[in-house]
């Protein structure tokens, strides 16, 4: 009994961080995956968490990315992305908890400006 109480205790206070949202994606944070294997896996390659000023860079584990998941529970996020075809710029916004698969398209920045919904 008492080891029943003991691994209770261990789930409930399990901190904030290794909640999960969705496809192995953090709770809070927005998960890309570089290509569709990581994505079937449900294995982000990179995550990118808080709101920011400013657009937030994507660095190499994330940049190119074959999709992105959204792990937000209020905000959106705002990517910007690059066309296959022509390299045109263009936004997309991505509400909580969405998926979107990116290529052949690029994305290269991601802005969580603290707003609710797109």
């Amino acid at each position: 009994m008492a080891g029943l109480f003991a691994a209770a205790a261990v789930a409930v206070g399990a901190p904030p961080s290794a909640a999960r949202a969705g496809i192995g994606c953090a709770e809070l944070d927005v998960c890309f995956y570089k290509t569709a294997d990581d994505w079937a896996q449900g294995r982000p390659t990179g995550s990118y968490r808080g709101v920011t000023r400013f657009p937030q860079e994507l660095g190499p584990d994330a940049y190119g990315a074959y999709a992105v998941y959204s792990g937000l529970s209020e905000e959106r996020a705002i990517l910007h992305m690059t066309t296959a075809g022509d390299g045109r710029a263009y936004g997309v916004c991505l509400a909580p908890y969405q998926q979107r698969v990116l290529q052949p398209d690029t994305v290269s920045t991601v802005y969580i400006d603290g707003k609710a919904g797109c």
